[in-house]
């Protein structure tokens, strides 16, 4: 279970909420366990929801079409229930016998094949947890934008408020479990890194580099997410996809990459020298680091997220470059790439036990590249643990 229930109950009562209605996949697939396929291809548009009181919060409802039922074999035991709305068909044959699993779909079907609105289940399931005169928390984001104020004339007696927020705030101190997929997808991502190194040659491509990535981490079991790689100056605009520009001796690379591996992230990036750096690039990137050590040194429980902020960019400008700017030096992670909390210079989150982040202080200076070091920490009760395994200095590979 990804659920981290005492943070999940003590935050909905300190926030006098009695149950949360998820509806997007990251919250559906942390409080049931399933990854709803149909709300990863159709974001914008399939509907699958999650109801959960604050006292129980691992024993919610889930709501799904019958089309996705059988989804809801891989929930957690805990569930309480499933109830269905819309229309699909799952025949059956006499004399033909049915397992445990291919049972519990054709109930659904048959229970609920009417044809229903995804309103009228969910309002069975608030009715089914008590919750028609509560106070509940819905979240916004999903793809039902009418759904508060179809829920608030359904139960005049109930409060409805965003939800989307206060969920962010439960899944940002993440359990043991968190903790063993997010390694797992930071070491897949790791093996496709040396693998694109193992690729590094004159005349190489950066499409040629990514692809090698791309293929290694479909080796581990993961799903490559992004694999940002460019040579040179186009660190730059490192967000344009990879290209054809050969790799040159003297060059540097810039590799910004992520996996998804059973529904967590990564997002770590590496500078790469092509032969022996520059003494500009050796400088850009000493600086850029000193910045990031100096984020994961203060990065410790009760710790606010903006003093980490400001002592990271001062830390870089004092290291070399001056006129460094910067928006973040670090973001939380776990089913999304951008978890909460994030390091800004205006956030007071206090940071928590538990928290994983990725820590980076990039510097991009149009014409030249500039520089870039991101690891993954998770914060201990004594600091911030490291759990990268890749070197953490600027890495060169010598022409071959």
């Amino acid at each position: 279970m990804f659920l981290n229930t005492a943070r999940a109950t003590a935050l909905l009562q300190a926030e006098g909420v009695d149950g949360v209605i998820a509806a997007t996949l990251e919250n559906n697939y942390y409080l049931t366990g399933v990854w709803v396929l149909g709300q990863e291809m159709f974001p914008r548009d399939d509907e699958f929801y999650t109801v959960i009181t604050a006292a129980a919060p691992e024993a919610g409802v889930i709501v799904s079409s019958i089309g996705e039922a059988d989804l809801t074999l891989s929930a957690y035991p805990s569930i309480r229930d499933v109830v269905t709305f819309g229309t699909f068909f799952r025949d059956t044959v006499p004399d033909v016998p049915l397992d445990a699993d291919e049972q519990r779909i054709l109930d659904l079907t048959t229970v609920h094949q009417t044809g229903r609105s995804s309103l009228e289940a969910i309002a069975e399931a608030i009715t089914t947890l008590g919750l028609s005169e509560s106070v509940v928390a819905v979240d916004e984001r999903g793809p039902k934008a009418t759904l508060l104020a179809e829920l608030a004339e359904r139960f005049p007696r109930a409060t409805f408020r965003p939800a989307a927020a206060l969920l962010r705030r439960i899944r940002a101190v993440k359990t043991a479990r968190e903790h063993e997929l997010l390694t797992g997808a930071l070491r897949a991502t790791e093996a496709g890194f040396r693998a694109a190194l193992e690729l590094f040659a004159d005349g190489v491509t950066e499409r040629e580099v990514k692809a090698a990535f791309d293929q290694a981490v479909t080796a581990e079991g993961a799903r490559p997410g992004f694999c940002l790689v460019r040579f040179g100056k186009g660190l730059a605009l490192g967000q344009v996809a990879a290209g054809d520009t050969p790799l040159r001796p003297g060059d540097f690379a810039f590799f910004d990459i992520g996996v998804d591996f059973q529904g967590y992230k990564s997002d770590i990036g590496r500078l790469v020298s092509f032969g022996e750096p520059s003494a500009q690039t050796r400088a850009l990137f000493d600086a850029s680091k000193a910045g990031q050590q100096l984020a994961i040194d203060l990065m410790k429980p009760g710790a606010v997220a903006r003093d980490v902020f400001n002592a990271a960019v001062e830390r870089v400008r004092e290291a070399g470059i001056p006129t460094y700017q910067r928006q973040h030096v670090g973001h939380g992670i776990g089913i999304e790439y951008y978890d909460m909390p994030v390091l800004t210079p205006g956030a007071d989150t206090v940071l928590e036990e538990g928290m994983v982040f990725e820590v980076e202080t990039p510097y991009y200076r149009l014409g030249v590249g500039g520089a870039f070091i991101e690891d993954t920490v998770i914060i201990t009760g004594d600091g911030a643990q490291i759990i990268t395994e890749l070197d953490r200095d600027l890495i060169v590979v010598e022409p071959r």
